[in-house]
């Protein structure tokens, strides 16, 4: 009984450390390239803004044009993999 319990408490630490891990640095495990660039796009046009290199204005402009494109990608990739199932 002794083993059983120790080695779900070995099993619960592992766990609880790759979750860690995982949540640190989710883009090690996401493999997107599509949602990778959006991020990196996305990213940098927050870091201009907060470099103040652009307006709050256009900061929104340009993310929502981002968003709006990404969207569409998401969604046209969603419809290709529903047509063919």
């Amino acid at each position: 009984m002794n083993k059983i319990l120790v080695l779900m408490c070995a099993l619960m630490l592992s766990g609880c450390a790759y979750g860690r891990d995982y949540l640190e640095n989710p883009e090690k495990f996401i493999r997107d390239p599509h949602f990778t660039e959006y991020k990196n796009k996305r990213d940098a046009l927050e870091s201009s803004y907060l470099r103040k290199e652009i307006t709050y204005a256009e900061y929104i402009e340009q993310r929502d044009r981002l968003d709006d494109k990404y969207d569409q990608e998401v969604q046209k990739r969603t419809s290709v993999i529903m047509s063919n199932e």
